[in-house]
């Protein structure tokens, strides 16, 4: 049997459309397999220290991530399983003493203890995602 002109034109043009979905195909499949290796969500990280007065508790950042102010959440939680106690923000200033709006490097973010009963407490500060500071055993007095 002779092939004809007619018949290579079709076999040439079906090589070709074999070729392009074999390459489609692989393309794709890279594409999955370089998303499935992308990191993930990553987690706030925030290096906290906590020192109080008599009537202020001060959370001093340390190092690490900066978080929105409007996010953080200083609670008590008293040990002997009472109702939760929501502090109330007194100031978030940064490593320079001026008012922010960020908790960020230096920063001190000061809430009240005034109107706290005398007891032993758990205290965490939180952002909308987690704990970023938790002390338990802490005594108001």
């Amino acid at each position: 049997m002779e092939l004809t002109e007619k018949d290579e034109g079709i076999t040439s043009v079906a090589g070709e459309m074999l070729i392009l979905a074999l390459i489609l195909i692989l393309v794709s499949l890279f594409a999955v397999s370089a998303f499935n290796l992308l990191p993930g969500e990553r987690e706030t990280v925030v290096d906290v220290s906590m020192n109080t007065s008599a009537d202020t508790l001060y959370f001093w950042h340390k190092g690490g991530d900066w978080v929105e102010g409007k996010d953080l959440t200083a609670v008590l939680t008293p040990t002997n399983g009472g109702e939760k106690i929501v502090l109330e923000k007194i100031s978030l200033t940064d490593c320079f003493g001026n008012e922010s709006s960020v908790f960020d490097l230096g920063g001190c973010y000061a809430v009240d203890l005034s109107t706290v009963p005398s007891e032993s407490y758990s205290l965490r500060l939180t952002t909308a995602e987690n704990v970023i500071y938790a002390k338990d055993g802490l005594v108001i007095s």
